[in-house]
């Protein structure tokens, strides 16, 4: 009796000098774009930090570490210690179509996806003054001799994806135009050289382009009057989205915590604000939905590069 009286007081005695058990997080978080300032990732992944950081508490470094297609920084996130405070900012291409053709050390396994912030789709664009006004239009010039030319970025991209997706849809080929991207795709179509290309809502402000469609299911609130792919019978869905990852084996007690406190990120206002300024579209997604579908999401493009002859 008086050793188990002895045993208890002595286990109490040591919890009580133990160091609490901090809860997460309790120091600075990185968080890696694996693109450089300023681009099309780096802007929602600052804006989406600065919120996260006011609601955990704790500063968030945003490190940019450019090249190959988002996968030098992919790769360096993948071995990073999964303990939290090793975080990524990446998009569709980056995560589910360069690992098919680079055969990256990274795949679908090496992640544990937390939530979904930003999800825009594509539109099929031409030159204002194109004689492609329809959908059509757009397949009776594929068929006719004289053929279409899709402009843009280099293979494996959204964009080539898009138009991959579109070739096997609509029962027609396309003849793809690689570019360093941004403002080349817009030298082939506004020079001549090509027919379209697939962009995001800003095609009339950014370069005065008209939309032909929107490859979505239902018509945007930016573009009302551009009809949807699937209303003219094709069902095409092809979208530009960006998430907020995880390396795998990071504790599922943090990675909770992350995907609610996404979810208080993209509802503030500040927020709102900025996404709307900058013309994107916000929509969350939990963890436990992200993740089923951002392995679709690989597994499905794998499929599309394979069918296209781009990997084996």
């Amino acid at each position: 009796m008086i050793r188990s009286l002895l045993a208890i007081i002595l286990a109490v005695s040591l919890f009580s000098i133990l160091p609490a058990r901090a809860d997460y997080p309790e120091r600075t978080i990185s968080m890696l774009i694996p693109f450089g300032a300023g681009g099309g990732t780096d802007v929602p992944g600052r804006f989406f930090a600065a919120e996260m950081e006011k609601i955990l508490g704790q500063n968030i470094v945003v490190t940019n570490v450019s090249g190959a297609g988002g996968t030098i920084g992919a790769t360096q996130l993948s071995k990073a210690k999964p303990d939290g405070y090793n975080l990524g900012f990446m998009p569709v291409g980056t995560t589910t179509t360069q690992p098919h053709l680079k055969r990256t050390k990274y795949n679908a396994d090496s992640w544990v996806p937390i939530c979904m912030v930003s999800q825009g789709p594509f539109y099929l664009v031409v030159k204002k003054d194109s004689p492609i006004k329809t959908v059509e239009d757009y397949i009776k010039q594929a068929k006719s001799g004289k053929g279409l030319k899709f402009a843009g970025a280099g293979p494996g991209s959204m964009a080539h994806v898009s138009s991959l997706t579109l070739d096997k849809k609509l029962g027609i080929k396309a003849k793809y135009i690689p570019t360093k991207g941004g403002g080349a795709i817009a030298t082939e179509i506004d020079g001549g050289r090509a027919d379209a290309t697939t962009w995001f809502s800003d095609f009339d402000t950014k370069f005065g382009w008209r939309a032909i469609a929107i490859l979505d299911s239902q018509r945007s609130k930016q573009h009302p009057d551009v009809p949807t792919l699937k209303e003219l019978g094709h069902d095409v869905n092809v979208s530009v989205w960006f998430g907020f990852f995880a390396p795998k084996g990071t504790p599922d007690g943090v990675v909770n915590t992350l995907s609610t406190s996404c979810e208080k990120a993209v509802s503030t206002d500040t927020f709102k604000a900025n996404m709307t300024k900058a013309k994107r579209l916000i929509r969350y997604m939990p963890t436990g939905e992200f993740g089923p579908f951002f392995r679709e999401a690989f597994k499905l493009n794998g499929e599309l590069l394979k069918e296209a002859g781009l990997i084996k």
